[in-house]
């Protein structure tokens, strides 16, 4: 994977940018934050509504939710790095892997740390803490690593349009639906995005420089 100057800029402030919103997101909810918890609370209840009013939709969103379950996501995984070792891909399959467990660490540490309480009125299985989504930053993350490793392959510019809007759409729509079924709060779900926009990026910087620092 070669990353041209320009473009590891770009990714080295947007994982700044993701990991500076994470930490301002988390120390809100940590504190608590008035006017965030009573948009989370005003987001909640009226998502509880419709999906009483309608049951169709309630469907709809268990659905969605369901392909980012964890079951679903580690075999897409298995399957990936399957392919990339068996075509000898070891620098696309070292970035998955670091991306993985960068995404991992930056989701659970603050999971442990701030033991944030779910919604009492849930309507789907979870369990465990709230802050951040599980299911929103596993797919947010998937969704990221399936971009950055399609891009450099589709060279039709509708090709990669359909890509964003397909593989970015339904990583939205995951997370939408944590809150659809009042098993997160609209906060736990901001906060599984922005994991995984600090993660990938921050494994392809990272990726990058150790590449070129073992250049001779």
């Amino acid at each position: 994977m070669l990353v041209q100057p320009d473009v590891l800029r770009r990714w080295l402030w947007t994982a700044a940018a993701a990991v500076a919103a994470y930490a301002l997101l988390t120390f809100a909810v940590e504190a608590t934050w008035s006017p965030l918890v009573e948009r989370d609370a005003v987001v909640s209840a009226a998502a509880h509504r419709l999906a009483l009013e309608y049951p169709m939709w309630r469907s709809a969103m268990t659905a969605v939710t369901r392909t980012g379950d964890t079951v679903v996501l580690l075999s897409v995984l298995a399957f990936t790095l399957g392919f990339l070792l068996r075509r000898r891909l070891l620098t696309q399959l070292g970035f998955v892997c670091a991306a993985v467990a960068a995404s991992a660490a930056l989701r659970l540490t603050v999971h442990a740390l701030v033991a944030r309480h779910r919604p009492e009125e849930m309507l789907g299985l979870a369990a465990g803490w709230s802050y951040p989504s599980g299911h929103t930053s596993h797919f947010a993350t998937a969704a990221l690593l399936l971009l950055v490793l399609a891009w450099p392959l589709l060279r039709a510019r509708w090709q990669r349009v359909a890509l964003v809007a397909g593989v970015g759409g339904w990583a939205l729509l995951v997370g939408a639906s944590r809150v659809a079924l009042v098993v997160h709060w609209p906060s736990d779900v901001l906060g599984g995005w922005l994991v995984a926009l600090a993660a990938v990026p921050l494994a392809i910087v990272t990726h990058a420089m150790l590449r070129n620092h073992s250049r001779p």
